[in-house]
């Protein structure tokens, strides 16, 4: 009997590998796309658009698009990767042809040239437009041609996964429900200044931490993040049906990247959007050296530095959490467009919902990471950013009140009409006092009964906070702390 279970055994194993070799040689005896080349796609206006697939070894390609005609033949490994040439903006709708030797045709169709962005983050990215507080007004008016939605499934990975079962669809009030709300609201103001179609590829998964969205080179050169890195190939084992402990797993570095990330690269795209941080919020500083790693391992792969936008996650109660952690959090996200270069963030501390990890408004920040787009990366010249501190002037009357000077602040005020509030001051002792605050030209004026010399000033520094501090254009002022460098 011992004998006959071995030899079921080890039979059951050749056939196990022969199936593998068969699998092997098969994976490439036909012509494929990746799975982010389907009908109704956008294609990148204005650079460089990549083409890749496999075909049978030894195979010639040949690639036909708008004008153009590219032939490259396949490495040993039966891959092949050619770029058509940088194409101006077109909303009507071509066809990409791909060819093969082996007499083998893909043709994808109604593409469009615009621009692509990816919309990436945890849950308020992938908050969908069925559950958006206007949502169900601006679905039924949602039909848009010129606007394109590709939804990456949930999922993650030990390896990098070169397949996602996903397709690329119209904007219509059927397709847009189960989109993201920020993402929809982003491309919607866009197409609408632009006048060119928008791709908007989404990549979110709601509780998620930002080490698993991050490819295994970009952590290399930090050394912060020297522990993270040395944990990349120590991956757990699987739990099977247990969910909590699979949920455990997918925070793992890499291993989001791997599945929902890869195979969409090289994919030209214009930039990025991403609303995250929620799942981080105790890293305080840290957050920006796992930022920077980040942005380096995608811009690298990419072979683009292109422009990265982000939402400043929202104030909320967070349970019992310390009320500073958050601000902690906030003044590490604003530290982020200071230290890496082309990013920008958008703040929505008027439109939080201290009860609702989740604000139901997803059209501010869609909105405001489009100013920042128009802005900066498409020289647009328009207010993008709430008044932001610049620096602190010296004391005044005294020595009993501080001068508190804003960029981004023509026009400054508050949205309620009230003096600004969230404002505290604090002497040499460090002990901060609520404080009263009068606006004057571009500058806040900050004094307190209780403080007779101040020298330090923080503002909205409190996990809750929802200050009233605006501009002309209605953004609002971020959290920060500042203290006297010579009082």
């Amino acid at each position: 009997m011992a004998l006959k279970k071995g030899f079921n055994l080890m039979r059951r194993k050749k056939i196990a590998v022969l199936i593998t070799l068969t699998a092997t040689l098969n994976l490439f005896a036909d012509l494929t796309l990746p799975t982010i080349f389907t009908d109704h796609m956008v294609l990148q206006r204005d650079q460089p658009v990549p083409v890749w697939g496999t075909a049978p070894p030894g195979s010639t390609i040949t690639v036909m698009f708008a004008d153009q005609q590219k032939t490259i033949a396949t490495d040993s490994d039966g891959k092949w990767r050619t770029e058509l040439a940088p194409m101006s903006a077109n909303a009507k709708p071509q066809t990409l042809t791909i060819l093969s030797s082996a007499d083998q045709t893909i043709k994808i169709r109604d593409v469009l040239i615009g621009d692509v962005w990816l919309c990436s983050g945890q849950s308020n990215m992938a908050y969908k437009m069925r559950d958006e507080e206007n949502g169900a007004a601006a679905i039924a008016a949602a039909s848009n041609p010129l606007i394109r939605l590709y939804k990456t499934p949930p999922a993650f990975s030990k390896t990098p996964a070169p397949k996602i079962n996903s397709a690329w669809t119209r904007c219509t009030p059927e397709t847009l429900p189960d989109f993201s709300a920020v993402g929809y609201y982003f491309g919607k103001k866009m197409q609408k200044e632009l006048h060119v179609p928008i791709g908007l590829l989404l990549s979110a998964w709601g509780g998620t931490r930002i080490e698993p969205w991050t490819p295994p080179g970009g952590f290399k050169g930090f050394d912060s993040l020297a522990a993270i890195r040395k944990t990349i190939n120590d991956f757990p084992a699987r739990f099977g049906a247990d969910r909590k402990k699979r949920k455990q797993e997918r925070q793992h570095p890499c291993v989001i990247y791997n599945a929902m990330i890869h195979a969409h690269i090289p994919f030209a795209i214009k930039g990025v959007i991403w609303y995250q941080g929620e799942a981080n919020r105790k890293d305080g500083m840290l957050y920006v050296d796992k930022t920077a790693a980040l942005l380096k391992g995608w811009r690298s792969l990419w072979g683009c530095d292109f422009p990265f936008y982000f939402v400043q996650i929202a104030p909320y109660q967070y349970g019992n959490d310390d009320a500073y952690i958050l601000p902690a959090f906030w003044e590490a996200q604003a530290s982020i467009v200071k230290k890496i270069p082309k990013t920008g963030m958008a703040v929505i501390s008027d439109t939080a919902t201290l009860d609702n990890i989740h604000p139901p408004d997803k059209r501010a920040p869609g909105i405001r990471l489009a100013l920042l787009a128009l802005d900066n990366t498409y020289g647009r010249h328009i207010v993008s950013t709430g008044p932001t501190f610049k620096k602190l002037g010296k004391p005044l009357l005294g020595g009993s009140t501080l001068k508190i000077i804003f960029s981004s602040s023509k026009g400054l005020t508050t949205r309620d009409g009230n003096p600004p509030d969230c404002f505290e001051i604090a002497g040499a002792d460090g002990t901060f006092k609520p404080a009263q605050a009068e606006i004057k030209g571009n500058a806040v004026f900050v004094s307190s009964d209780e403080i007779s010399k101040p020298v330090a000033v923080r503002f909205a520094w409190n996990k809750v906070a929802t200050p009233n501090l605006i501009n002309s254009a209605g953004l609002p002022c971020p959290a920060f702390r500042a203290r006297l460098i010579d009082p």
